[in-house]
């Protein structure tokens, strides 16, 4: 049987959960919470950050089912990581257009920079660019 911690996706998951709640936290300047309660921010960032850990998982399985292969991490080309990156970043900006501009879930502060003709923050869209890069490093490493 093999090992759970070989597993690409709980590899995936933990390293995300890392990474993504280190750049919610991080990125809090950039957006207006509803609350200035301590407990109510803190449940923010950790709700993001496990919807976050759920979008990389599921852009990883995306990616598994277009090559076919769970282990595309161990050989991962130009093609992989630019799909991979893509399907984080359109949903994001999905998400971001939903949230922010039709329910109001959450709102920018004066220090996000937006896309002038989506209105969606550039913040939220590194971090869909700058973490699958670093994440695909990590767990190749952690997986060799």
């Amino acid at each position: 049987m093999k090992k759970l911690s070989l597993l690409p996706e709980l590899n995936i998951a933990f390293f995300s959960l890392l990474l993504n709640f280190t750049w919610e936290v991080l990125q809090t300047p950039f957006y207006v919470d509803r609350s200035t309660e301590i407990n109510t921010i803190i449940w923010y960032r950790l709700h993001c950050t496990f919807g976050d850990v759920a979008i990389t998982l599921g852009c990883f399985w995306l990616v598994s089912l277009i090559f076919k292969s769970r282990t595309w991490l161990f050989i991962p080309t130009k093609k992989k990581i630019q799909l991979f990156i893509a399907f984080g970043v359109s949903y994001t900006i999905f998400s971001e257009i939903t949230n922010v501009r039709l329910v109001e879930s959450w709102g920018y502060s004066g220090l996000m920079p937006v896309i002038p003709y989506i209105k969606v923050g550039i913040v939220p869209l590194l971090q869909w660019v700058f973490i699958p890069l670093v994440l695909i490093f990590i767990v190749r490493r952690q997986l060799s």
